[in-house]
């Protein structure tokens, strides 16, 4: 017996482009970008070494939007973005609350931003003294429960299931930028091993404050440089100096094609494979051969039956690092080494439009390679003004390009070494 396929019949997305998939979608093919100045509050104007991120802006909240729950209920600014997100794929994909009742929700989230006045303190007043029950009940009156509830790593996914009334799995994961393309892929095997039918999945995160920014930068990940003004995310550009931050969410319904076909859904893609790996080179460097970006997407080829010379797409990670887009693009000549196919590959890079997502990165990347799959279209790869000497692929320059794209791939690396691919192709209602 064949495995089920699984399609993508529900979109939702936050940037900072706003608040629906469909304005993303639109600024991205006209070459837009959401890169601004930034600071973080608190800090004097221009003192701050990192200053444009790609932060969502509350104001372009829709009518439609501004009685939703998320923004009564008491939540980090990262899962109030990811719950919209959510709720926008749910609404797109036509499910109605019966149908979503033992579906499976996987959620992606980054660091909570806990305070320290909010937890209970492990360690004694004294320096060189051990934890004792008396110094933690002592200091019971510090903490505000609702407050750290709020902030838990599995809170998104719990409220996304309680709003849908969903009595499937609920699972959170944590694995750096490669999160909510974990998340994506964990639904995908989930349905084709038949223990749900379908999955509400992506991720969801906001990185835009003092702690976290001072920590990209102190990491050498942010980048510090001032000269390309709001064009400083550059992927694959001999000038690229680090990422370039933003915040916002994604997410997707999948299901089995069978289903979805049953109730008059029409898919957008379809999901074909998933690869994980892990390099284990460092925490905050790949390893510069691109070793575990190439099994990654082996893997995932592997698992979807496909030879790599069927390719037409691939999304990269792009970060702007010099580290990753070196090493990613030696990755994927190594993949597709076989008759020069890399030299034919389409090769786009989102962050160049929408900064890095972190922990959320992976699921609007999905999202943008799902639409290039169903209209044929790819979306530019923004500041490539001049190439690397070892980044000498087609990154789809400035513009958007009109061609076919029935295999695409989607890649998400993260701190770590974790490195994850998930390949989509055109829905065809009756496959090859």
């Amino acid at each position: 017996m064949s495995p089920p396929r699984i399609v993508i019949t529900g979109l939702g997305a936050v940037t900072g482009f706003g608040f629906e998939w469909q304005t993303m979608w639109a600024q991205m093919l006209l070459g837009e970008h959401c890169i601004r100045p930034w600071q973080p509050e608190g800090v004097a104007d221009g003192t701050f070494p990192v200053r444009y991120a790609a932060p969502v802006d509350t104001r372009q909240l829709p009518d439609y939007l501004q009685g939703h729950r998320a923004w009564q209920t008491p939540l980090e600014k990262r899962s109030q973005l990811g719950w919209v997100a959510a709720s926008q794929a749910i609404s797109d994909s036509g499910l109605s609350p019966a149908q979503l009742r033992d579906a499976a929700v996987l959620c992606a989230s980054g660091a909570p931003a806990h305070k320290i006045q909010d937890m209970l303190l492990t360690v004694a007043d004294e320096p060189n003294a051990p934890p004792a029950w008396r110094y933690l009940m002592a200091k019971a009156e510090q903490v505000d429960a609702a407050h750290s509830l709020c902030q838990s790593n599995d809170r998104l996914a719990r409220v996304i299931a309680d709003d849908i009334g969903c009595e499937g799995p609920v699972i959170n994961i944590s694995s750096a930028c490669a999160g909510a393309s974990q998340a994506i892929g964990n639904a995908f095997q989930m349905i084709r091993r038949g223990e749900v039918d379908v999955a509400i999945a992506g991720g969801a995160d906001s990185v835009l404050s003092l702690d976290t920014m001072t920590a990209l930068y102190l990491l050498g990940a942010a980048s510090s440089e001032q000269r390309w003004g709001t064009g400083l995310c550059r992927p694959f550009d001999r000038h690229r100096s680090g990422l370039v931050a933003g915040e916002g969410a994604g997410f997707v319904v999948l299901e089995t094609l069978e289903r979805a076909l049953a109730r008059g859904a029409v898919p957008y893609a379809e999901v074909l494979g998933f690869g994980s790996s892990l390099d284990g080179y460092k925490v905050t460097a790949p390893d510069p051969q691109g070793r575990g970006a190439a099994l990654a997407m082996q893997t995932a080829l592997h698992d979807a039956g496909i030879r790599p010379q069927q390719v037409d797409l691939i999304n990269a990670h792009g970060t702007s690092t010099p580290l990753n887009d070196a090493a990613e693009t030696l990755a994927i000549k190594s993949v597709f080494a076989q008759d020069e196919h890399y030299r034919r590959l389409a090769i786009s890079a989102n962050k160049s439009q929408f900064g890095h997502l972190i922990a959320a990165a992976g699921a609007p990347e999905f999202i943008v390679t799902a639409l290039a799959c169903q209209q044929d279209r790819i979306t530019p790869t923004l500041n490539l003004h001049s190439a690397a000497d070892d980044c000498d692929l087609d990154y789809c320059a400035h513009q958007t390009v009109n061609r076919r794209v029935d295999v695409a791939l989607s890649n998400s690396f993260g701190f770590g070494g974790l490195n994850t691919c998930l390949v989509l192709g055109k829905y065809q209602e009756h496959a090859q």
